[in-house]
C-alpha cells in the first residue's frame, strides 16, 4: 500500500523529467550515458545484500532504461 502510494509520484515526476530531457539540444548519447549510469547504480543496490529499499532499487533499472531508450530514439 505505501509503495503504491509513493510510487506513483515518483513515476510521473521522472516522466516529466524524462520528457523534459528530451525536448533540450543535447545529443542522444548523452542520455544513453545517463540511463546507463542510473540503471548500473540500481543494478549495484539490486545486487548488494545488505540493501532493503523495497523495490526502489528496481525502479531506478526500469527508469535508467527508459532514459536509454529515449537517447537512443532521439534524432541528433
Amino acid at each position: 500500500m505505501l509503495w503504491s502510494i509513493i510510487a506513483i509520484p515518483v513515476i510521473i515526476i521522472l516522466g516529466i523529467f524524462v520528457f523534459i530531457l528530451s525536448k533540450s539540444a543535447k545529443p542522444g548519447i548523452k542520455f544513453m550515458l545517463l540511463g546507463l549510469s542510473i540503471i548500473l547504480v540500481g543494478g549495484i543496490i539490486t545486487v548488494d545484500i545488505n540493501s532493503n529499499l523495497g523495490g526502489f532499487e528496481y525502479l531506478m533499472v526500469l527508469i535508467g532504461l527508459i532514459i536509454s531508450i529515449v537517447g537512443f530514439v532521439k534524432d541528433n
